[in-house]
């Protein structure tokens, strides 16, 4: 059995949340469960529970305020939520699950089967969840991306561009290039304004500029990047 707890404000959520997963995991056993953000921290901290379902707007505070006062050591969380640009931002550059209301429950099986796979290999996950507290807490930026072997946690002040492969994604750090499986579009949606779509295929760090000659951007690894005529104008503006 999987011990649980139910972090969630809407009764009625909680009701059909709870029956979903007693038919879609029933090996997921709800010990305890709460609306408040203190009695949420007491519980957790009492039954040290294996998985937390924590909803992020809560009766006195948000799911994030529960994450900030307790240890993150052993904690696998399903995040779930109504639609919050932040709080979904946060997610993806975190690496980390989460679930829109209404929930869905294909989503919710899936969910909750990578929770398992996360327990069975709790160091790693760990690793995400902090790293989802360092950003929410604005302490020096990560991204997480994911590979086939492995999670790499990236400062985004260490990202110099990144450039469209197909489908794919190629990151140039200061120290590596990582491939990753999603598109350039992804990320151009949640990195912030210090990156800028340069041309169709790349996305550049303008902290990494050193210096724009013609159609063509330096960066500060000497790598050459191309500028679209369409951009031309607000790169132009961006370097004065």
């Amino acid at each position: 059995m999987i011990k649980s707890i139910l972090i969630e404000d809407e009764i009625n959520v909680r009701e059909g949340l709870k029956k979903m997963i007693k038919i879609i995991a029933p090996q997921v056993q709800i010990i305890a469960e709460t609306a408040f953000v203190k009695e949420a921290v007491e519980l957790i901290n009492t039954h040290k529970p294996e998985l937390i379902f924590l909803d992020i707007e809560l009766e006195d505070g948000t799911g994030f305020d529960v994450l900030n006062q307790v240890k993150l050591d052993g904690l696998n969380i399903l995040f779930t939520t109504a639609y919050n640009q932040h709080a979904i931002k946060a997610f993806k550059y975190s690496a980390v699950d989460y679930l829109l209301k209404p929930i869905d429950p294909t989503e919710l099986d899936l969910a909750i089967k990578r929770a398992e796979q996360k327990i069975q290999n709790n160091t790693a996950y760990q690793e995400l969840l902090q790293t989802l507290k360092d950003n929410l807490n604005n302490v020096d930026k990560k991204i997480v991306l994911k590979t086939t072997n492995q999670n790499h946690i990236i400062n985004t002040q260490d990202i110099i561009r990144l450039e469209a492969d197909g489908a794919y994604t190629n990151f140039i750090t200061i120290s590596k290039k990582i491939i990753t499986s999603k598109n350039l579009k992804y990320y151009q949606e949640i990195l912030d304004d210090n990156f800028i779509r340069s041309h169709q295929s790349h996305l550049i760090n303008k902290k990494h500029i050193k210096s724009v000659k013609n159609t063509t951007i330096i960066m500060s690894n000497s790598d050459l990047v191309p500028i679209s005529s369409r951009k031309k104008a607000k790169i132009a503006k961006l370097i004065n």
